[in-house]
């Protein structure tokens, strides 16, 4: 079964240029994530449609502008992105403000780690030049990378914000480590000049070394990464882990994985634990399928004996398969492969597909559900689009661009932002 690119087309159409449904009203604070999931799915299966499907752009050029202007209309003014217009002040209210005395802890328009990175991408994914050479024009360079310092905690983890009193908030998870090491990168943090002969200091990098410490702690008895050693691992957090790593050794010259080599303790244990998320799906593991009564119950968990079933990820211990975890697994996988070779072919490819294009690819509306036989949503229907193409390798899957495994865009996207990495001031 291939993937059925047109289908997939219209279903990010309609959610670019309509109104999403209403189950997405509790996500308002969170406008950027979806923004970033909607332009990323679009931009991923541009460049593989062919003329026969559509001639123009799916994220039309005359949308580019005013999508940049909403982006950069979210920054905080003391550094950072907010999630939603709602977060962020009309200009009325800022008459006659004197934001030089206001301090930016008792803020409440409050800029978050997260919205920042989405931001960041999405800039990448319009640059209105296609070449990336202004994607980051009239971003708080400076501002944004001071601010994301006074997000680290002494023990090197990262927060989601700062709160009133000047501490940081928010969790201390690995998805938050990873996203202050891709703000990092794209904003070039360990490049700026920490001293200068004629200037004060006006930056101070992250602590590299602590982030990279609190990484390598989270690693359980059981190999797998979780917030901390005495949490419990989870897909998720791996992936974020290794690729938090991944682009702190992207940023060095040298290249050669010092820190995915330092901050993961035992990279095979890892290997193992990813791997053994993979299992024989049924019907039957999902409770509510409607199809349960139709497939077979197997005994035995012997994937080599499997031909003809399909096999299914979960993040955790005892859970069901879902869309969302072929990719966490498969991308933490391809990011290790850096480290030690050979650990992307760890996992039988062909039923992992046909569990994304059998079970829980939409075949009406297009898209990817949680589970089978599940409507799509825009975050599973992206990281099923990021998971075919991250498990197909080299020899790419058809109906998809080359996609970033580090950045989790398409390839052209982040050759946009490498470019216009070389163009800060």
């Amino acid at each position: 079964m291939s993937l059925d690119t047109p289908r997939h087309v219209k279903y990010w159409q309609r959610c670019f240029k309509s109104i999403l449904p209403h189950h997405y009203t509790s996500m308002d604070s969170s406008r950027l994530a979806l923004g970033y999931f909607i332009l990323g799915g679009l931009d991923l299966l541009f460049s593989t449609l062919s003329a026969s499907v559509t001639t123009e752009p799916l994220i039309p050029k005359a949308d580019r502008k005013r999508l940049r202007d909403w982006i950069l209309s979210l920054q905080h003014r003391y550094g950072g992105f907010c999630g939603s217009p709602h977060h962020v002040f009309p200009e009325s209210f800022e008459k006659g403000f004197d934001h030089a005395v206001k301090p930016a802890a008792d803020d409440t328009e409050n800029a978050n780690i997260a919205a920042t990175a989405f931001a960041l991408l999405m800039l990448g994914i319009i640059g209105e030049d296609r070449e990336g050479v202004s994607a980051f024009r009239g971003v708080k360079r400076v501002q944004t990378l001071r601010w994301l310092r006074k997000l680290q905690r002494p023990d090197g983890s990262f927060g989601e914000f700062l709160k009133k009193d000047g501490t940081v908030g928010g969790g201390k998870d690995m998805r938050y480590c990873y996203v202050a090491a891709m703000i990092r990168w794209m904003l070039c943090g360990n490049e700026i000049p920490q001293d200068g002969p004629d200037k004060p200091r006006q930056f101070q990098d992250l602590d590299v070394d602590g982030l990279v410490g609190h990484i390598r702690r989270g690693q359980t008895f059981d190999g797998g990464i979780a917030e901390s050693s005495m949490g419990e691992s989870h897909a998720g957090y791996a992936y974020c882990a290794v690729a938090a790593l991944s682009l702190l050794d992207r940023a060095e010259p040298d290249g050669d994985n010092k820190y995915l080599k330092k901050g993961i303790r035992d990279i095979p244990a890892l290997v193992h634990w990813l791997v053994a998320r993979q299992f024989i799906y049924t019907a039957s593991e999902d409770p509510e399928s409607e199809s349960a009564k139709d497939e077979p119950e197997l005994s035995a968990l012997n994937i080599s004996e499997s031909e003809g079933y399909v096999t299914g990820f979960n993040g955790r211990l005892n859970k069901i398969a879902d869309t969302c975890y072929t990719w966490w697994v498969f991308g933490a996988l391809r990011l290790l492969d850096k480290a030690q070779p050979g650990t992307a072919k760890a996992i039988n490819r062909a039923p992992s597909r046909s569990f994304l294009l059998e079970k829980t690819q939409h075949p009406v509306l297009g898209g990817f559900g949680k589970h089978a036989e599940r409507p799509p949503d825009v975050y599973h229907s992206y990281m099923g689009l990021a998971a075919l193409e991250t498990m197909a390798g080299e020899d790419g899957e058809e109906g998809v661009s080359l996609f970033d495994a580090g950045l989790c865009i398409s390839s052209d996207a982040a050759a946009r932002i490498e470019v216009a990495r070389r163009f800060w001031n």
